[in-house]
């Protein structure tokens, strides 16, 4: 079981160096990681900015709940329309469930929110974990880290069609 809540601007760097261990399981070389580090930096502005939701999800036995095991974030493109800006999770529990955790939760709260249709720019390691819990696959877009390199680009439908 998991707890999951919003995260606070105390989160920053915790969750920017997760970012970073969890992008690096998939075996990137050094020189990609670096290129990749701007864009897996979370601010204590952004995290604070009324158009972004970051949750954490943390072990129950945590009692101080120090260090999160993942996290999501979720920015507001338009009125309909959120992207799903991070969903990463500790090396050591990929594969247990916290993931699902967070890609559920984001999913609530898109809809909580009244979005219509929330993107992915998937990592392509990451984008069979998506097409697995309902995403669509909608085409390509290029990274904003390494030039050249093309991210699959997923939806998740939020509201019923009419």
């Amino acid at each position: 079981m998991l707890t999951l809540r919003p995260l606070s601007t105390k989160y920053s760097a915790d969750i920017s160096a997760l970012a970073m261990r969890s992008k690096a399981h998939w075996g990137y070389s050094p020189a990609f990681m670096q290129q990749c580090a701007h864009e897996l930096t979370y601010s204590k502005t952004q995290i604070s900015h009324k158009d972004f939701h970051f949750i954490g999800a943390f072990s129950p036995s945590d009692s101080q709940a120090l260090t999160p095991l993942g996290f999501y974030a979720i920015q507001r493109i338009s009125s309909e329309k959120a992207e799903l800006l991070a969903l990463f999770v500790c090396p050591s529990v990929i594969g247990c469930g916290v993931g699902k955790s967070l890609l559920q939760h984001a999913i609530s709260a898109a809809k909580s929110h009244h979005f219509k249709t929330m993107l992915i720019y998937s990592d392509p390691n990451a984008a069979s974990f998506y097409a697995k819990h309902g995403a669509q696959r909608i085409g390509t877009h290029p990274s904003g880290s390494i030039v050249g390199r093309e991210l699959p680009v997923y939806q998740i439908p939020l509201m019923p069609s009419t």
